[in-house]
């Protein structure tokens, strides 16, 4: 069983239909999943006439383009191994990545395969493929005048890899992630319902892997025309004149993203009224989004996934569902309301410490750790399409719990259930502040503080036994509702607020706090920086209830 082999029954049932499409004006450039399928077997043949064995892997490192997903068909067609290492992780990330799975095969384009000079990693592969003109004894292997005879799917196993990938790190250094051929098909079995695809849905795609599930699916996928190695950087102009041209239905991209997108329309009062959907993961989504982004497509459903490499998707909510109460209560303190888990994935809520209790244990053990409803504690999720381990086996220790030989997947994020079964989340763990006072976690104090006007973006932190609450604000905006400010943060005892130019997030997808980066900066800058208003007013808003206290308690005397 090949993955390729759903796409290839996708193709016969729709060879006319747009596959991929890139680019703006005239730029713009479009396949059919028929011609797609001819490229793809161009592709596949050269691969085979280089002499690569099914299981070889194959670095992949190309510039989100319609040839990206070429040379992803074809190397999966051979029965070779995608390596994929995330540009935003850096050089140094990379070159630890390559050594410890070396690949046997390189498809790059020219201008990436002059990096082989800085790299030693890169040089030592033996095989090397372009997707766009020459260099060198690379062989293109996009060439699209060259002549071919259909490529027979290579016979794979569920077992088999498929995909070499590593996690964005936002927990740690990267980890090696396989996925087989079953994985994936068990993965586009559970989205697909998640998904709610249409037959005419055209979808502008920001996050690549879906790009796959679309093309299995056998909907038309828009191909960003910017550079997107830094998402939150991205250009909105550029994307929205995409989503116009192409009348696009669906968007699937970070929040980050889309914060961009909203606040760009919203600035030159551009709507989207062919949108269906708005798609969002990767990162937490604020409050404020989905209003923002319903403001600019009114006829949009916004869809706000929760998941993780390891597991997605785990749960899900549309924007529709989340009632006035339920946004007071994430106002409150709450945390983020994700949704339900998706039909397929088990979801349960263990105490921390004990999770750090591999197993195996019985399932009794295990059900009898689980925590009700309304008690927070460490996500653990197991399912088909959750990840039974890592590359490196040593690493699944502290990730994996063993439940009579059922893995169960450590998330690393802290969340309860409400008492409807919706799943919420309150932050990583690990970023929690336990102190004298009790356990706070980020998003009981980051989304209540979201909500004020005025502040772009907002981390909890602790730093030398003092709550820090660590913002990005637009001062002129943000003074007028410093009281709130100060009403929201009072029943949590922050210690001091402090104001920086930009809170550091993950490189990935720019959506999740990069929490020791900002610790390393607060210990090196603590003495120059904050915003001493803020700390007065919190100071005053204490006072004022402490008084109303004791005007409260002096009535009731008075009564009796």
């Amino acid at each position: 069983m090949n993955v390729v082999n759903q796409f290839a029954r996708t193709v016969e049932r729709i060879k006319n239909r747009p596959a991929l499409i890139s680019g703006l004006g005239f730029a713009r450039q479009a396949l059919s999943y028929g011609e797609l399928s001819e490229r793809i077997d161009r592709a596949t043949e050269l691969l085979r006439q280089a002499a690569l064995r099914p299981g070889d892997r194959v670095l992949l490192a190309v510039p989100l383009s319609i040839e990206t997903y070429i040379a992803m068909l074809a190397v999966l067609k051979a029965g070779l191994v995608i390596t994929f290492v995330d540009p935003a992780h850096g050089a140094q990330t990379l070159a630890r990545c390559l050594r410890a799975h070396p690949p046997t095969a390189l498809i790059a384009t020219p201008a990436i395969m002059l990096l082989r000079l800085l790299s030693p990693e890169l040089r030592r592969i033996p095989l090397r493929f372009t997707v766009a003109g020459s260099c060198g004894s690379a062989i293109n292997i996009c060439d699209g005048n060259r002549a071919t005879t259909p490529q027979v799917t290579e016979r794979r196993s569920l077992e088999d890899s498929a995909l070499l990938t590593f996690t964005s790190g936002s927990s740690g250094e990267p980890k090696a992630v396989v996925r087989t051929h079953g994985f994936l098909r068990n993965q586009f079995a559970i989205l697909t319902p998640v998904a709610e695809l249409k037959p005419d849905d055209i979808d502008l795609v920001a996050m690549p892997m879906f790009v796959l599930f679309n093309l299995a699916a056998g909907i038309t996928s828009v191909i960003p025309a910017c550079d997107m190695k830094h998402p939150a950087q991205a250009r909105p102009k550029v994307l929205v004149a995409q989503l116009i041209q192409e009348r696009a239905t669906r968007m699937v991209a970070s929040p980050a993203l889309f914060d961009r997108i909203a606040s760009y329309c919203s600035r030159t009062r551009t709507s989207l009224p062919e949108i269906r959907c708005f798609s969002t993961g990767g990162g937490p989504v604020g409050p404020a989004l989905p209003g923002r982004l319903r403001a600019i497509a009114p006829g949009a459903r916004i869809r706000l996934v929760y998941g993780s490499t390891e597991a997605e998707p785990i749960a899900c909510i549309d924007d529709e569902s989340v009632s006035v109460s339920d946004l007071a209560q994430m106002r409150e303190g709450a945390g983020l309301l994700v949704g339900r888990p998706v039909a397929g994935c088990d979801v349960r809520i263990i105490e921390n410490r004990q999770c750090a209790r591999s197993g195996p244990w019985t399932v009794q053990t295990f059900s009898a750790l689980r925590l009700a409803a309304g008690q927070t504690g460490e996500i653990v999720v197991s399912g088909k399409h959750v990840l039974q381990g890592y590359a490196d086996p040593w690493r699944n220790r502290d990730s994996k719990i063993d439940v009579d030989g059922t893995l169960w997947h450590r998330t690393g994020d802290a969340g309860y259930f409400d008492a409807l079964g919706r799943l919420w989340l309150v932050g990583r763990c690990d970023a929690a502040i336990h102190d004298a006072r009790g356990e706070l976690y980020p998003f009981q104090v980051e989304y209540a503080v979201s909500a004020v006007q005025g502040i772009r973006r907002a981390a909890l932190i602790a730093l030398n036994g003092k709550r820090l609450l660590v913002i990005e604000a637009s001062k002129r905006r943000f003074e007028a509702d410093c009281l709130r400010m100060a009403r929201c943060i009072a029943a949590q005892e922050i210690d001091r607020i402090i104001a920086v130019n930009r809170i550091p997030m993950d490189r990935r997808h720019g959506a999740k706090v990069d929490y020791p980066a900002l610790r390393r900066r607060l210990q090196r800058d603590h003495s120059r920086i904050g915003i001493a208003m803020i700390n007065v007013a919190a100071q005053i808003y204490r006072t004022v209830q402490g008084w109303l206290k004791t005007i409260r308690a002096m009535a009731a005397c008075g009564r009796s």
